[in-house]
């Protein structure tokens, strides 16, 4: 096949006076250069599932305590004895019961009231203030995964240009995977085979173009080319490797889904993956659209976990739902709920801390137009998945996220359920040695009764210094020494079933 016919039929367009072309349906610009190490990442892989229009956070994950809640949605309200118990305050919908297994076993985090300052209510606006990660009055033309792959992940030795850096399974290309510095760092198809089938046939054009600009810019689009095909073989090469062993549902998101988990059995060595499903823009109504969205995601992550888990690969993978923002508290008179702030959302994987991050929405403090207010900034969420999955340095998270932010406890290196000690942490008392005082810190990662003790050397019980249920997150306990003589103490944590014991030194 010619130049002339390759371009004709992979649609390629030039913008006035720029290189902005397109291949397809994939920026030109995703082809210029990769500098993918995956022995940077040792092989992790996260997939982002984006859920368009604005997901009813509060009929997600449901306050089934709170009478404000059944007041302000006396027909949209999920009733208590129908959601999906995940504590003693807190449910799912009935329709997200596929991923209560996962729950149960300690590899889903629900992050409760998502969102940021000052939050925007206009789709457009609010997307692209998830997808750049920037400040709501700031406006970026590139995406938080562009800028890591164009920013942070990139090391010369080695150098693999065979495989995309990321990879968005849809027609059209999101801003997320933009980088004003380097272009698109992502491709975009429906199938491996259709994009394969796209490049088929099509041979690479190795004559050397003229010495001019419009030679240079020949030249260009012949490397695109060449680098195009290369990948378009890669990946269905990849996507053929292996079959999809769990059963999915017939519907695009869990087709999207087995596709990611056949390429990343494959061997393809792409970090990231954008999947998405639309229609959560649910103003009237909502009760069985919303139904029918729940059930469409929680079965797809359903059959994608299990897929990952049969192929051997779910220590590697880490999925992450987001939507631009979360619905209204009060249900509109179209029996729907309008734009709104705040919302949960899900972090699932083999290697995820499970539980609930947070505390159910507090509905008598809404915001000035009477919407839920954030306590978790998104970017702590991109931040914690950077850090953690990908083993991005703490230090470089300026490059990608514009500022610091606190990551949570959520993912770790090795798999393991939340049964047992993975379920807590406690942390060595500082200081020590100490006089007269010390801070004996720890964290849950689900709610659960617990009980911190401290004994004697001779093992004599001391001192109760918590004894009942408490939430998920971070505690500080002071043990006070003064009444008791210098030497070794052992501080206990009883969380269920297991127990932790930390050595104290008293020296006075």
């Amino acid at each position: 096949m010619d130049r002339r016919s390759f371009l004709r039929n992979l649609g390629l367009v030039a913008g006035a006076g720029t290189v902005s072309m397109a291949l397809g349906n994939i920026p030109i610009r995703a082809f210029s250069r990769s500098f993918l190490n995956i022995q940077a990442i040792n092989g992790k892989v996260i997939v982002l599932l984006q859920l368009s229009g604005g997901n009813d956070g509060l009929n997600t994950i449901i306050p089934f305590e709170d009478s404000i809640y059944y007041n302000k949605r006396p027909s949209l309200g999920i009733k208590k004895e129908d959601a999906v118990k995940l504590n003693y305050l807190t449910g799912m919908h009935p329709s997200l019961q596929p991923l209560k297994s996962l729950y149960d076993d300690g590899m889903m985090a629900v992050v409760q009231n998502v969102g940021y300052e000052s939050p925007n209510r206009s789709h457009f606006r609010s997307t692209d203030i998830w997808l750049s990660a920037s400040d709501s009055n700031v406006v970026i033309d590139d995406g938080w995964v562009g800028r890591y792959l164009a920013k942070v992940l990139p090391d010369h030795n080695p150098i693999n240009t065979e495989h995309p850096m990321a990879i968005q399974i849809g027609s059209t290309q999101s801003a997320l995977l933009e980088c004003t510095c380097q272009g698109s760092m992502g491709i975009s198809f429906e199938s491996p085979n259709q994009f394969y089938q796209l490049i088929n046939g099509s041979t690479a054009d190795n004559d050397p173009p003229p010495d001019t600009v419009a030679g240079n810019q020949l030249k260009y689009i012949k490397e695109v080319a060449a680098l195009s095909i290369r990948y378009a073989q890669v990946i269905k090469e990849k996507a053929d490797l292996v079959e999809n062993k769990a059963t999915y549902p017939n519907t695009r998101l869990a087709r999207q889904l087995a596709i990611v988990a056949e390429l990343v059995a494959g061997g393809l060595e792409t970090p990231v993956y954008l999947t998405s499903i639309g229609g959560f823009d649910t103003h009237a109504n909502q009760a069985n659209s919303h139904s029918n969205l729940l059930t469409t995601v929680a079965q797809a992550i359903e059959a994608f976990q299990t897929d990952l888990k049969l192929l051997g690969i779910a220590d590697r993978v880490v999925l992450m739902t987001f939507s631009e923002f979360g619905r209204r508290l009060n249900q509109n008179g179209s029996a729907g709920t309008d734009h709104g702030t705040a919302a949960p959302l899900f972090i699932i994987g083999r290697n995820v801390y499970g539980g609930v991050y947070g505390n159910n929405p507090d509905l008598t403090d809404l915001d000035n137009s009477g919407d839920i207010k954030y306590k978790y900034d998104f970017r702590q969420l991109y931040a914690t998945l950077l850090t953690q999955q990908l083993g991005m340095p703490v230090e470089r998270m300026p490059d990608v996220l514009m500022k610091d932010f606190e990551t949570l406890p959520l993912i770790s290196e090795k798999a393991g359920s939340l049964t047992g000690p993975s379920a807590f942490q406690l942390e060595q008392n500082y200081p020590n040695p100490f006089n007269p005082s010390t801070t004996i810190s720890y964290y849950l990662r689900v709610p659960q009764s617990v009980k911190l003790e401290v004994f004697s050397a001779a093992g004599d019980q001391i001192a109760t210094l918590v004894n009942g249920y408490q939430d998920i997150g971070s505690y500080d306990v002071q043990f006070d020494g003064r009444s008791y003589s210098s030497g070794v103490y052992f501080a206990r944590l009883d969380v269920g079933v297991s127990s932790k014991t930390i050595k104290m030194m008293l020296i006075k």
